[in-house]
Parts: C-alpha cells; structure tokens; sequence
C-alpha cells in the first residue's frame, strides 16, 4: 500500500495505468486491487482520484489566486462535472466556494500584515445625530 501510495504521490500529474503501478510494484493488477480492497475499501483508482482531490485542496489553498482550471489540470484531474461533484463529496464544499473562501482569507492575511494594530481591523461605526 505504502509504495503505491508513494507511486501515486511520485506521478499524480501524469495519467496513471493501475497495471503500471502493479509492474513498478512487482504484483499483480489483481493484487493491487485485492490490497486496496481490503485496506482502504476501495479501488486503486478511487484512491488515486482521492490523492489528487487532496493534491488539488492543498494547491487551492497555498495559491487561491492561481486558475481553477490549471490547478485541476496541474493535479491531473479533469476541468468536468465530476471531478466539481468528487470534491464537494470529499470535502463537503463547493469548489468554487472553496476557491473564494480561500481568495477571501489570502486577502484578510494580506490586510492584517498590512494592520498589525488590532484597532485598525475595527471600522469605525457611523454615528446617526
């Protein structure tokens, strides 16, 4: 499972045949989905979409800024409906919400740098006379 993980980790960005991770791991294609089967109660290839989802939550949050889309592909995923539904199902938020929750805090961080002072993160309330 480890040196799977590792291949999966090592390639993630190109397309990945499970029969040449089972050949780069001296087994089976048969094995190889017996050992996921019964370690993480998937497939091979569930498990490799589940590193790039994690691959894709990781890039979002380090560079929010960054294209949706080249993030999705730089991950190598597919810019389509199920890889927007495989993230919502994994993560439990829309990616585009995601995306802009991310984009919202990069620029809090980038205020409060700017602001050290916590009095300056209070806006002032307009007096009503």
């Amino acid at each position: 499972m480890g040196q799977a993980l590792g291949y999966f980790a090592l390639h993630f960005r190109r397309p990945i045949a499970m029969a040449a991770v089972a050949d780069a791991l001296g087994i089976s294609e048969a094995c190889l989905d017996f050992c996921f089967d019964q370690s993480r109660g998937m497939t091979p290839y569930e498990a490799l979409q589940h590193h790039r989802l994690n691959r894709l939550f990781a890039a979002i949050t380090r560079q929010p800024r960054r294209s949706l889309t080249r993030a999705i592909l730089a991950c190598g995923l597919q810019r389509s409906a199920d890889t927007l539904t495989r993230f919502e199902a994994t993560f439990g938020i829309a990616m585009p919400l995601f995306l802009l929750t991310c984009r919202r805090a990069e620029q809090d961080r980038h205020f409060r740098r700017g602001h050290p002072q916590r009095a300056a993160l209070v806006l002032a309330q307009a007096s009503s006379a």
